[in-house]
């Protein structure tokens, strides 16, 4: 199986050119948070190579960690010919490749599916939202990497028996229309059955929320901050909460959930990232949820599933509030591009001495 992504397949026919215009907003602001999360992403992946155990998984780690490399050069590229300023994103000083083995090698797998679904997503936003080619061309590869990673791993899951698959369900035979308003009633009176679309949103929220929690479960028991763990603790209670509300309906619906999430996190205590990247990951996982659950709410006609995911966006946007204002409170949260605060130039100009002033002042000093 070729599990190695060439870069050298790449065209630089666009990365190459410019098109003689600045960034627009929507491509700064995807460019900085590629640079961000992909920078993060390295450091995790250097961490999962070094401890990888499994021959047959170490080359995926590998790829992963080519392909994120990759990405931040192309960006810090793009961003350096704009003379931009780099962001500081995440280094070597983020991740401690001596700390012992933290999480088991099949997690590696699942976190490398999940990392490429949030990839797939936000990179797709990226190019729909970009009008240069050099960008536009950036993010179409980075499309076709994680398109190409997500396909050997959900390969490799399958050969060794550890896919978790979606429950297969006996659909009705024959196509027809809606005929009664109670199709999406879901709080008062009969409801009806679950649609495919339903299950797989439910099937795919409790999936990615037991991922997440392993991970927060493997941050709190290595970090050394009360104020992180604290913080890390809360959103392994949200999870659990959501997965208990997810669950339910399916097990009311008689669909199965199966699940084998024992034996992802190890013992080890010590911890081989930094706070700032533990903070900063787990509000990303948390964004990528709320956007998985506005798509999970758009595709679930049933009024009891619009309320839930909306509930569940509610619960995670709170939560990542309070992340960030404890990497506030630290000095851990970088600042994104923005613009320049044309009001403070004006007030700034207005108590800014004339240069009849400024002579005069000069003069008296003398």
């Amino acid at each position: 199986m070729k599990t190695q992504y060439d870069p050298n397949l790449m065209e630089d026919r666009a990365i190459a050119a410019i098109d003689n215009v600045p960034l627009s907003a929507a491509e700064l602001g995807s460019l900085w948070n590629t640079y961000m999360q992909y920078s993060l992403f390295v450091c995790v992946f250097k961490h999962f190579h070094k401890t990888t155990e499994d021959f047959e998984i170490r080359p995926l780690v590998e790829d992963a960690l080519q392909i994120c490399s990759l990405r931040v050069k192309q960006a810090s590229d793009i961003l350096q010919r704009e003379g931009l300023p780099i962001p500081k994103g995440f280094k070597d000083e983020d991740v401690d490749l001596k700390a012992p083995k933290l999480f088991s090698d099949p997690y590696y797998l699942y976190y490398i599916i999940n990392a490429n679904k949030i990839a797939l997503a936000i990179n797709s936003l990226s190019l729909v939202t970009s009008g240069r080619a050099d960008v536009r061309d950036f993010y179409e590869h980075c499309i076709n990497s994680s398109m190409h990673l997500y396909n050997n791993t959900v390969n490799l899951l399958l050969s060794k028996g550890l896919y978790i698959r979606p429950p297969i369900v006996t659909i009705a035979k024959g196509a027809d229309y809606v005929k009664r308003q109670d199709f999406l009633s879901g709080f008062l009176g009969e409801k009806r059955s679950l649609l495919a679309q339903e299950i797989s949103n439910l099937f795919y929220s409790i999936t990615t929320n037991n991922i997440g929690k392993r991970l927060l479960m493997g941050f709190q028991q290595t970090t050394a901050s009360e104020q992180v763990r604290n913080y890390m603790s809360r959103g392994i209670s949200l999870a659990d909460e959501l997965i208990d509300a997810f669950r339910s309906i399916m097990l009311h619906e008689d669909v199965s959930v199966a699940a084998h999430w024992d034996d992802m996190v190890n013992e080890s205590t010590v911890p081989p990232f930094s706070n700032r990247l533990m903070m900063y990951h787990s509000i990303l996982i948390s964004s990528a949820s709320i956007s998985s659950y506005v798509t999970a709410s758009i595709y679930s006609p049933r009024h009891d599933l619009n309320a839930i995911y909306t509930w569940a966006a509610a619960k995670i946007a709170t939560f990542i509030e309070n992340g960030i204002n404890i990497m506030i409170d630290n000095g851990w949260y970088e600042e994104p591009y923005r613009m320049v605060d044309r009001r403070k130039l004006e007030n700034q100009s207005e108590t800014a001495p004339t240069p009849g002033e400024a002579i005069s002042s000069l003069t008296q000093v003398c």
